[in-house]
């Protein structure tokens, strides 16, 4: 029996004046729900991140280890997984964890009227089929599927899921209506004034799992090290910059454009942290200039990628071309390899494929945290050196994502948020176009492989289907990947740790001077 072990966290009245030790944050909107997994966005994931926990958390090389649980065995088949508990868990209510409080929260999550946005990643709709889940006692439970799951963990713990987190059933009024989440994480919920905030408070009893007392993804130490947090709801990016000059916001997202204002800024230091999202040019193979695999090689032979990459991040990025983050466990050498800048072969490419100047638009919105249009800009000046026909037509973000998903574009350029685990990430672009226009790669190899990485759970088999996987992309070039997203943030310089991981405010291990 395979076992995982545990890892071893207008100004001054626009803000208002935070408490003593209460970290005040900023995001672009308030959150849309406080149910775990229900009606989420990326601002809800955030607040949802510090209330909830699950039988297993990502690490920050995109590994997957127990956080309540304290071990997951797994059996020789692939079928059975037991999950021990930790003993010392408790709710923020005071109750004390226990296996039935698991199995009641999944049997909760699956019904199909709580809505949960990962149902179907569970119910044999997509990759994973739960057969059956049982507390045997106190601290244990097992649960069942239906064929061997290399990504079955790692679907639990993703933010869309509300990382399947387990609250108190005292969550739930006698009525069935949800009044606030009970959770077992380092903060407890406190306040939300609708359009305005959402103030947490400490959880005076968290006992942070065993670890090496670092941050550690979700699963390492989760110390809550100030009295609370504020989730302010602030869109406007002005509003933002100047909350972090004067101190009454602690910490923000703000775009790469202010990375040279803050630099030596005497109140507010700069904080960059790269991430598993991506930025990258989606090609339509099935659009008739397009389809032809000459062109789109011409398009990457084009591009310099360190010199695109340097222009558009403002300096604080660096050329990834593979679908596999630059910090995951599974980015080898071959991961890196990419397609060499050559002006003459991008020449000769398109001369082969027939092309002969037919206009190829690339699709950009202008959002300030997101380098579409700049990226756009920088490819076309370097795709028409070599003589391609490159427009840019500009649209609003959410029209943007209708054209993807109706796969009425040429070229996209586009950033995606974090998926951990590589095979989730390739779900995101491999699939029948027929079944699902959104999607960008259609190779019957490629899909193939794709499913083998959610079924393989060796390490190093997976790593060779990922190699092969990006080796077959370099053919294809289905896409131009670019590089890793960056989440740059302004901080008060009274703050200590960092407040951000995976485009997720998180602020455990985060201290504030007084």
């Amino acid at each position: 029996m395979k076992k995982i072990l545990l890892a071893g966290t207008i100004v001054m009245t626009a803000f208002g004046i935070a408490e003593a030790r209460e970290i005040n944050v900023a995001q672009s909107s308030d959150i849309r729900n406080n149910v775990p997994g229900v009606n989420r966005d990326g601002n809800t994931d955030s607040v949802i991140f510090h209330l909830v926990e699950g039988l297993v958390g990502y690490t920050e090389n995109g590994d997957v280890k127990p956080l309540l649980a304290e071990s997951v065995a797994v059996s020789e088949d692939g079928l059975t997984y037991t999950f021990k508990l930790r003993d010392n868990v408790k709710f923020h209510n005071g109750g004390a964890l226990t296996a039935e409080d698991v199995v009641w929260n999944w049997n909760r999550y699956m019904a199909e009227d709580t809505k949960w946005t990962c149902r179907a990643d569970f119910d044999g709709s997509r990759a994973v089929k739960v057969t059956g889940i049982e507390a045997t006692d106190v601290r244990t439970l097992t649960m069942k599927i239906t064929a061997p799951s290399a990504v079955f963990l790692g679907l639990m713990a993703r933010p869309e899921c509300g990382y399947t987190g387990i609250i108190s059933p005292k969550s739930i009024a006698a009525d069935g209506t949800f009044i606030a989440p009970i959770g077992t994480g380092p903060f407890k919920w406190g306040e939300w004034k609708r359009g305005e905030y959402v103030r947490l408070t400490r959880f005076d009893d968290y006992v942070s799992p065993p670890n090496d007392g670092k941050p550690d993804g979700m699963v390492g130490s989760k110390r809550p090290l100030v009295d609370g947090v504020k989730f302010s709801a602030i869109p406007d990016a002005s509003t933002v910059k100047a909350g972090l000059q004067s101190g009454a916001l602690d910490a923000a997202e703000v775009s790469a454009d202010l990375v040279a204002e803050f630099k030596d800024n005497a109140a507010v230091q700069l904080i960059m942290q790269r991430n598993n999202g991506k930025n990258l040019l989606y090609i339509q193979t099935r659009d008739p200039v397009l389809s032809k695999p000459g062109v789109r090689r011409a398009m990457a032979e084009a591009l310099d990628l360190d010199q695109l990459v340097a222009a558009v991040s403002n300096g604080t990025g660096a050329a990834n071309p593979s679908m596999v983050s630059m910090d995951s466990i599974y980015y080898s050498d071959v991961q890196k390899k990419k397609i060499t800048t050559d002006l003459e072969k991008a020449k000769e490419d398109l001369a082969e494929s027939g092309y002969n100047g037919e206009p190829i638009t690339i699709i950009a919105n202008k959002r300030g945290n997101v380098p579409s249009y700049p990226a756009a800009v920088v490819a076309q000046a370097m795709m028409q050196q070599v003589g391609l026909n490159v427009q840019i037509e500009v649209l609003d973000y959410a029209t943007q994502v209708d054209r993807r998903r109706s796969g009425k574009y040429q070229v996209i350029s586009q950033s995606v948020t974090p998926r951990l685990d590589p095979a989730l990430m390739y779900s995101f672009y491999v699939g029948n176009k027929d079944k699902n226009a959104s999607l960008m790669w259609d190779n019957p190899k490629a899909i193939e492989l794709m499913e083998s990485a959610y079924k393989e759970t060796d390490q190093s088999k997976r790593q060779a289907i990922f190699d092969q996987f990006h080796e077959l992309m370099l053919e294809d070039v289905p896409g131009i990947f670019l590089y890793d997203l960056i989440d740059i943030w302004g901080a008060s310089k009274k703050l200590h740790g960092t407040p951000v991981w995976q485009s997720n405010v998180r602020v455990w291990e985060v201290s504030l001077d007084d």
